[in-house]
């Protein structure tokens, strides 16, 4: 497949020319726009967004203020179908494909599309797909740059270890989240269960090689207040920001992970 470059000056234009601008994969599909006035050659940075429980990414990636923070900052937004509207990750109630190799695939071919940035590569994910994003991190280490789960996590049997490599994880959560707890919550009856919050950061946290919480530096962002561990392993990264709000995602929480993400681009370009 040729390189795309069909974005024009005005606008975001679809990657795909399937069905409204579906990309068609052998286990599934995903949605894409370039952002505008890309000139069709410079690598673009990329997120991949994991929507949430009974979502739909045609839906999602139509929102006016997710396209409107993709085209502002230049990135793609990648926006991919989960199989029965939810993800397949250890734990989860659906098991209906292997998500982790959909995922690899999907990046194969947006590869083969694009000229990507892959010094900011990125996901984020919401809820159900959050614990696809956090599923990931541990999985796959360094499939993505940078991991942006929002009011979700693991779920149990929550892993206690996890393949080595440096992870970036940047969390979001609502202090009054009950539809994802802090402390997770029994589904259908106690036959599946949510993870616990705190027990996916300690454990990005040692796998990292991190400092001790009492080391975590703070600070207050708009809604935000997070803590961010300190002396994690060459390339690590963890960051943990809650807000007083319930189950939410609020895309602007996207413009900060942006910024760290462009900041981490650069110091990996300078240390090639």
């Amino acid at each position: 497949m040729a390189l795309l470059a069909l974005a024009s000056a005005a606008s975001a234009a679809p990657l795909c020319d399937g069905d409204g601008g579906r990309c068609t994969l052998e286990t599934g599909f995903y949605y894409a726009e370039t952002p505008p006035r890309w000139n069709g050659r410079d690598p673009l940075p990329v997120l991949v967004h994991f929507h949430g429980f009974r979502e739909l990414a045609a839906d999602v990636i139509a929102r006016e203020d997710l396209r409107d923070i993709a085209g502002r900052l230049g990135f793609v937004l990648v926006v991919p179908q989960g199989e029965g509207q939810t993800w397949s990750h250890p734990g989860s109630p659906s098991q209906l494909r292997d998500d982790v190799a959909f995922t690899e695939s999907l990046l194969a071919d947006l590869r083969q599309r694009l000229p990507v940035d892959e010094n900011r590569l990125w996901s984020s994910g919401f809820s159900q797909g959050a614990s696809m994003v956090w599923a990931l991190s541990c999985a796959r280490p360094g499939l993505f740059r940078l991991s942006m789960p929002i009011s979700g996590a693991f779920w149990r049997p929550e892993p206690e270890t996890c393949p080595p490599g440096v992870r970036a994880i940047r969390h979001v959560h609502g202090s009054n989240d009950v539809t994802f707890p802090m402390e997770g919550r029994p589904i259908r009856g106690g036959l599946f269960h949510q993870g616990r919050i705190l027990h996916a950061l300690g454990l990005a946290r040692r796998l990292n090689a991190c400092r001790p919480p009492e080391d975590d530096i703070s600070t207050t962002t708009g809604a935000l207040t997070c803590r961010r561990a300190t002396g994690c392993d060459r390339g690590g990264y963890l960051e943990f920001c809650m807000h007083a709000g319930g189950h939410d995602f609020d895309p602007s929480w996207l413009e900060d992970g942006f910024r760290l993400l462009s900041e981490m681009g650069g110091e990996s370009a300078r240390r090639r």
